[in-house]
């Protein structure tokens, strides 16, 4: 004897809809410092270091820039710390969790 499973479907209409109305929470954006996030030197007050590659632009915008969206860089090569960075006026910030955790730290991983 053959039985069939009848299963309710939601229409994937409405779970698309449901994934836009949850929204991720914002994020508390807190200024590091760029000697703690990456490898550079400091020549007569001012702390020089490689050009970094950003993987895109995030939703966040810098706080003293307003209009410039923040980039996101990746612990990569001399890169010590995940963060977010302003291309305007070149300040970096961690992004937190409104618990105070940090949403870019994951664990040791490196991608070395």
């Amino acid at each position: 004897m053959n039985h069939a499973n009848m299963t309710l479907k939601t229409p994937s209409h409405q779970l698309s809809s449901d994934r836009r109305n949850n929204r991720a929470p914002d994020f508390i954006l807190l200024e590091v410092d760029p000697r703690d996030v990456i490898e550079g030197a400091m020549v007569d007050g001012i702390y020089y270091a490689q050009d970094i590659q950003s993987v895109g632009h995030m939703r966040e915008h810098c706080p003293y820039c307003m209009s410039t969206k923040l980039q996101l860089v990746l612990r990569y090569k001399h890169v010590k710390r995940s963060h977010l960075f302003c291309n305007s006026c070149t300040r970096c910030f961690d992004a937190l969790y409104p618990d105070g955790t940090s949403a870019l730290v994951v664990g040791a991983m490196s991608l070395v």
